[in-house]
């Protein structure tokens, strides 16, 4: 049986309004399991109002849940950064890990200020969150 084509998607966007510890663990809850369904997998950053996020699986069920994402009132200034195919997952066990701006900078100290929605950095913040798994 044939195996579904894989897609990674990756993009930025700016908070509507600014999300507290709270908000961000429902978020990340809803996402998680949404994405276990959809046999979805990636990791969500977040620092300063910006989200930064790479989902990979089914091209299908990316690209419906891209088309989600376009939609949510949650996000605005949504930017696609990269899509394409990919031979293997980058987040095999990860539904949907997520950073808070501690935990990037802990572990990836120069991501700091990359997430603000700027174009000069988006192949930097795409390098930062392909490495997020090692």
């Amino acid at each position: 049986m044939n195996q579904p084509q894989l897609i990674s998607l990756s993009y930025i966007s700016k908070a509507t309004q600014d999300m507290g510890v709270l908000a961000l663990m429902r978020l990340t809850d809803q996402a998680s399991q949404l994405n276990q369904k959809l046999a979805i997998t990636g990791v969500l950053f977040y620092e300063n109002q910006h989200f930064g996020q790479t989902i990979e699986g089914p091209k299908k069920a990316v690209m419906l849940l891209w088309e989600k994402i376009q939609k949510d009132p949650r996000h605005q200034n949504v930017r696609m950064l990269e899509v394409g195919d990919i031979e293997a997952r980058r987040f095999p066990a990860w539904s949907m890990r997520f950073f808070l701006a501690k935990e990037i900078v802990k572990k990836m100290p120069q991501l700091t200020g990359v997430l603000d929605g700027l174009p000069e950095h988006d192949d930097e913040l795409l390098k930062l969150m392909r490495s997020a798994n090692s």
